[in-house]
């Protein structure tokens, strides 16, 4: 009892998290969705220390300077292409379940499609 009562102070301190308003919290309670139909909106978010694991995705519009590539045209012309890539995440609990990373994943797939159009 006075293990808990001198830990009570550290405890609380990790019961709460602040989502901010550009972001969504997505709560994972033992590996699982906490809620399976709608992320954590802004505010305060309260959550069980060491059995819930807290993740903040942010909803604004990130911009991605795609790396130059070199295409050979038809008539064997080398051409150096490059883009710019805006993308936003509009489903976060998608974004945490379905991919370990989405920035990457995003990244390495605007490169690819710069590829293929050309």
């Amino acid at each position: 009892v006075l293990g808990i009562i001198a830990t009570l102070p550290i405890t609380i301190f990790f019961c709460f998290r602040i989502v901010k308003q550009y972001e969504r919290g997505v709560v994972l309670r033992m590996g699982q969705l906490e809620n399976k139909k709608k992320p954590r909106k802004p505010g305060i978010c309260a959550i069980i220390p060491f059995t819930d694991t807290f993740i903040s995705v942010d909803l604004r519009t990130v911009t991605y300077d795609v790396p130059p590539q070199e295409i050979l045209t038809h008539d064997s012309v080398t051409v150096s292409v490059n883009a710019v890539a805006y993308y936003r995440i509009f489903n976060p609990l998608t974004s945490v379940v379905n991919v370990e990373d989405v920035h990457l994943s995003t990244r390495l797939l605007a490169q690819t499609t710069l590829r293929n159009v050309l």
